[in-house]
């Protein structure tokens, strides 16, 4: 399986939607606690299959603690803590994220 990240830009606070807002969870709350400007401290991402289709949502905070939702939803498929993937189930999807992470 190859994967590959696509940067999109993070909108500020007043201008996520509702399904990024419940994607963030936690992490919302912690960018939200350094101020007006804590936006700035999530990355997302578009996570692309291998005919370039935007299947996985990557929301990262600071760079190396995040979640991976199936495009669009609240189906959690994976985490990120100190930049280390966890996939419960399917270690090619966990493998290809390290992959598509590195590369980037």
């Amino acid at each position: 399986m190859k994967i590959t990240l696509r940067p999109r830009p993070t909108p500020s606070f007043d201008d996520m939607s509702e399904l990024l807002r419940a994607q963030l969870g936690p992490l919302l709350e912690q960018a939200e606690e350094d101020g007006p400007e804590g936006f700035e401290l999530i990355s997302l991402f578009d996570v692309l299959d291998e005919g370039g289709r935007h299947v996985y949502d990557l929301h990262l905070f600071c760079g190396e603690d995040g979640q991976v939702f199936l495009k669009d939803s609240l189906e959690h498929v994976a985490s990120f803590s100190q930049g280390t993937v966890t996939c419960e189930g399917d270690p090619a999807l966990a493998a290809a994220l390290e992959m598509a992470i590195a590369a980037s």
